[in-house]
């Protein structure tokens, strides 16, 4: 009888070891979905977030929000009649761009002078009168589509009249590639930032 048990106790020892590789298993594979692999065999987080943002560790989100300055650059920019507060990697929807020839998928634009309205940084902001003369800001075009259906209702009442559209307007989704100071206002900062780390 002793031995009986001695051998059951055995096989509960080894299902349960197996059990535990299983767990360690599913835990990696839940780990590689969060992470893509780069070449050299480090592991990568997604660039972008499913609504087009920048990728964020939580802490720095939480910084953020707590106050923390964002940091970077950020430009104010008029683009066909409405103005759009952009930084490095935003994506911008707005209205179709036409003609659709020059605004096409994959074509990479550089906004500059009249439609730059304002630039800034941690240290200068420049105010346009009317624009920033010598800041660029480039943009390169990611999809042309269709937004979400807005259902337009009329109803006359005690008129038996009533009447349903469907209508949705067609966008320009812009990837905001880079933004670029005057080149006078960058040897400003770079002359700054020498004289601070002299001092």
């Amino acid at each position: 009888a002793e031995d009986m048990d001695d051998i059951q106790d055995e096989d509960m020892e080894e299902e349960d070891g197996e059990d535990e590789d299983e767990d360690e298993e599913g835990e990696y594979e839940e780990e590689a979905d969060d992470y893509v692999d780069d070449a050299d065999g480090e592991h990568l987080s997604p660039m972008y977030t499913t609504t087009g943002a920048l990728y964020r560790p939580k802490s720095e989100r939480l910084a953020l929000q707590a106050g923390y300055p964002g940091g970077g650059e950020f430009a104010v920019i008029n683009l066909a009649g409405f103005q759009h507060k952009v930084t490095k990697d935003d994506l911008l929807i707005v209205n179709k761009l036409k003609p659709v020839s020059e605004w096409s998928v994959g074509s990479t634009h550089t906004l500059k002078d009249d439609n730059i309205l304002l630039m800034a940084s941690q240290n200068k902001t420049l105010v346009g009168v009317p624009s920033v003369k010598g800041a660029e800001v480039d943009v390169m075009v990611e999809e042309i589509t269709r937004d979400k259906t807005m259902v337009v209702f009329k109803k006359r009442r005690r008129k038996h009249s009533r009447r349903r559209n469907g209508f949705r307007r067609e966008v320009t989704f812009l990837r905001v590639l880079d933004i670029r100071m005057p080149e006078a206002e960058q040897e400003d900062e770079i002359n700054s930032d020498i004289g601070e780390m002299a001092a």
